[in-house]
């Protein structure tokens, strides 16, 4: 059987536009719509149409091949389908006026063929996929896609200017390690054409070089590379979107259209980052799961006698700084000797609070974090972090203080360095602001900075002669003949602020 797979647009960012129409379309006169789709024998097929009425924002999914009540009125269609016996999918959009019972159709047997191709093709040994979604030049909420095979995969022609047609192809490689995946994706606007025969330039993508390492994460993991469009080309959005499965550890490249994209891995953990832009005919090099997944986000701010507590996460990962970490742990606000906020947290809660601060003078506020639920060997197992800050309540501020991320050099792809070798650790320095312009950024600029080293889960700490060379801390570690080193930072900068960032488990030794 051939593989398909149909594709809606995201119903979640479409929910106040359904709920603002389902209250203007009640003072409407009702009527009905019945949409038939027929697969490529004449069969009908049953599958959702996306239903958006024009005037009153209302949107909607309805089941083909049976009467939806809806009010009368001017509506863009989508919908996307497979044939009963699973060997082709058809795409197709129009539009249609409702006024009392109506009905309209989709047939698959007036379909044309989607065929799209790589440009010189990336050779035998991939799957290749073709992809099309047909979508209201409106950027309205109408759009519906779908995949399938190269040569099964076929679109209803339309001549209104109102759709558009984004389609594109996919290679992937069908060994379950090695090979490069390959997207490239194109937009016929002013209509749905009639059929699309495409080889698309390999010259045109950007090319993105990924190291998949394991150790603060292991086992099978999901890679997405997700297209942000910075044209309101919802469209492209859609077709530009790829998923694949690799064992960790793992490297390989992925070439893409140019433009803006979220990467975001999930295994036992779900780490993404920010959409980057990336250029055409450039070659990107990431590095994820690089030791070591520790304290990060953003700085706590004062806000109105508050204190609010930011984006901190026991477990940011380098270069896929945001997202979720099973982890467990407490975070405690002291002043003056008295407990001002307290609380343990599991796995599922979110650091959230904003407990009132007093008066202008010195807090403490020391978050631990421990992950749960990993596979035997995981690393960056515990952390912790102690600011020590001053803080005015009458001010909307950023407190100063620098967040440690540890960056050993050297290590292998399961994150290990060679038996009794030196490792150097790079100590970078994060304050990462608030991205609210109503909360001030104070200047800052470190005095000091500590560190220490343990081989023995904590019980003994190793100081480390903490180094600047071009702007740069760094500190050097003495490894064992064997096991994990876990590392420390203590940094305090010119205003008398200070901040202790440690990890257990960093980077293994073996």
């Amino acid at each position: 059987m051939r593989r398909t797979t149909a594709v809606a647009s995201a119903v979640t960012v479409l929910v106040p536009l359904l709920l603002t129409g389902a209250s203007t379309a009640s003072a409407t006169a009702k009527g009905s719509l019945t949409v038939t789709t027929l697969d490529r024998s004449g069969k009908p097929v049953p599958t959702q149409v996306a239903v958006y009425n024009t005037r009153t924002n209302d949107f909607r999914y309805i089941d083909s091949n049976k009467a939806a009540s809806l009010p009368n009125g001017s509506y863009e269609l989508a919908t996307s389908f497979v044939d009963a016996r699973g060997d082709g999918a058809t795409v197709g959009g129009h539009s249609v006026t409702v006024s009392g019972s109506t009905k309209t159709t989709f047939d698959a047997r007036k379909g044309r063929p989607v065929n799209v191709s790589l440009s010189p093709s990336p050779g035998s040994g991939y799957d290749h996929m073709v992809s099309a979604y047909v979508c209201a030049a409106d950027n309205g909420p109408a759009q519906m896609g779908i995949s399938a095979e190269a040569g099964d995969l076929y679109v209803i022609p339309s001549s209104s200017k109102a759709y558009e047609l984004s389609y594109g192809t996919t290679y992937q490689p069908r060994a379950a390690a090695g090979g490069d995946f390959w997207q490239a994706t194109a937009t016929h606007r002013g209509g749905v054409p009639s059929g699309v025969s495409a080889k698309l330039k390999k010259s045109g993508l950007t090319s993105v070089k990924v190291s998949a390492r394991s150790g603060p994460d292991s086992g099978l993991a999901q890679f997405s590379f997700s297209y942000q469009s910075t044209g309101g080309d919802g469209c492209s959005m859609s077709t530009n979107s790829l998923q694949f499965q690799r064992e960790l550890p793992d490297h390989f490249a992925v070439h893409l259209p140019p433009g803006q994209w979220n990467v975001s891995q999930q295994s036992n953990d779900f780490i993404y980052a920010g959409a980057h832009n990336y250029a055409a005919g450039k070659t990107t090099s990431l590095t994820l799961d690089h030791a070591v997944w520790g304290p990060g986000g953003r700085l706590p701010n004062t806000w109105y006698h508050q204190l609010y507590f930011g984006s901190l996460n026991p477990f940011a990962d380098p270069t896929l700084p945001y997202g979720g970490t099973l982890a467990g742990g407490s975070v405690k606000l002291t002043h003056a000797g008295k407990t001002l906020y307290s609380h343990n947290y599991s796995p599922s809660d979110q650091i959230d609070a904003h407990p009132r601060i007093p008066e202008a003078g010195w807090y403490t506020l020391t978050q631990t974090g421990r992950r749960s639920g990993l596979p035997s060997g995981s690393l960056s197992t515990s952390s912790s972090l102690s600011l020590h800050f001053y803080a005015n309540p009458g001010n909307n501020e950023q407190i100063r203080d620098y967040i440690t991320r540890f960056w050993p050099d050297a290590l292998n792809a399961r994150n290990q360095a060679a038996p009794r070798s030196t490792t150097t650790v790079a100590l970078g320095m994060q304050r990462n602001g608030t991205d609210d312009s109503s909360v001030r950024q104070l200047s800052d600029s470190v005095k000091s900075v500590r560190a220490w080293y343990t081989t023995d889960n904590g019980t003994t700490w190793h100081a480390a002669a903490a180094k600047l060379s071009g702007g740069k801390w760094t500190m050097t570690v003495h490894n064992p003949a064997s096991g994990r080193v876990g590392l420390r930072s203590t940094v305090t900068d010119t205003h008398g602020d200070s901040s202790t960032t440690t990890v257990y488990n960093a980077y293994a030794v073996s």
